[in-house]
């Protein structure tokens, strides 16, 4: 690399700033935030000479995006500032149009489902089993995804999440040779498994898996700004031109180069420390000691550095646990059996002794209750194709019903319960009255519910047709 991209963003030093942002490197920017952001503010640059061209890059950021695929063993790779999802939109638009089949694991993120709407491909769900134990989603098999490519033989593509939020991971090395031997693309979201690439102890990384379009949530996992995100390619199924041309409709025109910049070290700081930083971090994990079981799936790569608590031993909800931790201890998800933390590059081993003696106290106070009842989660079909597809659900008219009135009517919503954001019902399928169910058990214990036109489940949106 002959100049890194910070490097060039730190040798602009012209001082009379007449072009955009209009704060004109802080100049303009309101007081209390100019305190707080102070002169960093310089660096909040557009594409000016020396800074290359997000949409078209031929200088420092095509370098950049360069070193990141060498490092991770991808060929191309793509720095993203909308986050995840607008690399998952791209992969879609790069790889299926209207009316194409496309084979979806029923556990992906919204995201993926407006990728449907924006590109007009049908949709066939792939079912999510459910640990009856801990009411948690397991992830996709490789049976399930042979029997939907058995079953759909004019499929165009298939789109997983592995890790899920948990942490547990699909086998993709079997899933890709089967996908791979039906001549199709297999796209993963990986947007929890960033770090999978810079330490063996964790599962292996989709690239190294066989996966033709991986993309990965930087922000998630690894040391960058909220809101960063790569996308990779690799092999010659997915042409890179399309997922060029598909980024330039779905990504901003005007990127932050703080973000840029951001990747561009976090991926440095992969390839020169990672695996340092990780064995490390992977010790202290080792050796602690936690009150409550761990959830730890019997065959099923997981990520040791997500750590899911079982809650109900105690009587507790994970979300009455997470709210007896705060302020001081923020978790990443709370569910109705479970607490999971995210355990990242800025865990210290104080910070992981604090939280097992505080579940201690809390473990010590509740041990006498009653366990939770296991939650009764509906079972999802292995294969499942919608009623209408996203798209024609989301350009039918649509109408407001009062919730009981909405069973057996076809969604005109996605809906869902946030955490983790894995939809309850996708636009185009029917509303059963085990959704409804699930819906509102899901409201009451705490979760909040994404996607819905009224945030207080009394109406739905259904399709007229």
């Amino acid at each position: 690399m002959t100049i890194s991209l910070l490097a060039a963003l730190l040798a602009q030093n012209h001082t009379i700033p007449l072009h955009t942002p209009g704060h004109q490197r802080g100049r303009g920017m309101e007081p209390l935030l100019r305190a707080l952001w102070g002169t960093a503010l310089a660096q909040d640059l557009s594409e000016l000479p020396g800074l290359d061209n997000l949409a078209q890059p031929t200088g420092v950021l095509a370098e950049a995006q360069a070193a990141v695929a060498a490092t991770v063993g991808s060929d191309r790779a793509w720095f993203l500032v909308n986050g995840a999802t607008s690399g998952l939109l791209a992969a879609l638009l790069a790889t299926v149009g209207p009316g194409d089949r496309v084979l979806v694991g029923r556990n992906v993120h919204r995201s993926v489902i407006a990728g449907l709407v924006l590109t007009g491909a049908k949709p066939v769900y792939l079912g999510v089993a459910v640990d009856p134990q801990w009411g948690l989603p397991l992830p996709i098999t490789r049976d399930v995804v042979a029997a939907g490519l058995a079953a759909y033989p004019d499929t165009k593509a298939v789109v997983l999440v592995s890790p899920t939020y948990e942490g547990l991971c699909s086998p993709l090395v079997e899933i890709a040779q089967c996908v791979h031997d039906h001549g199709l693309p297999l796209i993963v979201d990986e947007a929890h498994g960033s770090h999978f690439a810079y330490h063996p102890a964790f599962p292996v990384a989709a690239l190294a898996a066989g996966a033709d379009v991986v993309v990965q949530s930087w922000h998630k996992t690894l040391g960058t700004l909220t809101q960063t995100a790569v996308l990779h390619l690799k092999g010659e199924r997915v042409s890179p031109e399309r997922l060029s041309q598909a980024l330039n409709l779905v990504q901003t025109t005007s990127p932050s180069y703080w973000f840029l910049a951001a990747l561009e070290r976090a991926g440095v700081q992969m390839a020169e420390q990672g695996e340092q930083i990780y064995a490390r971090l992977l010790q202290w994990v080792k050796t602690s000691e936690w009150p409550l079981p761990r959830w730890q799936p019997t065959g099923i790569p997981q990520d040791p550095l997500r750590l899911t608590l079982g809650t109900w031993p105690i009587g507790l909800t994970g979300f009455e646990l997470d709210a007896l931790l705060q302020p001081q201890i923020m978790a990443e998800l709370p569910s109705g059996r479970s607490l999971t933390f995210c355990l990242g590059l800025g865990t210290s081993q104080t910070m992981l002794e604090i939280l097992a003696d505080r579940l201690k106290s809390v473990y010590a106070e509740y041990v006498h209750n009653a366990p939770l009842p296991p939650l009764a989660i509906p079972p999802i079909p292995n294969l499942e194709e919608p009623t209408l597809s996203p798209r024609d659900a989301y350009f039918c008219p649509q109408v407001s019903v009062p919730l009981k009135a909405a069973c057996n009517k076809i969604s005109a919503e996605t809906l869902s319960p946030y955490p983790p954001g894995i939809p309850a019902v996708i636009a185009g399928e029917r509303i059963t009255a085990s959704v409804i169910e699930t819906l509102q058990t899901l409201q009451e214990l705490g979760a909040e519910i994404v996607g819905a036109a009224d945030p207080t489940l009394q109406t739905l949106r259904i399709c007229r047709v």
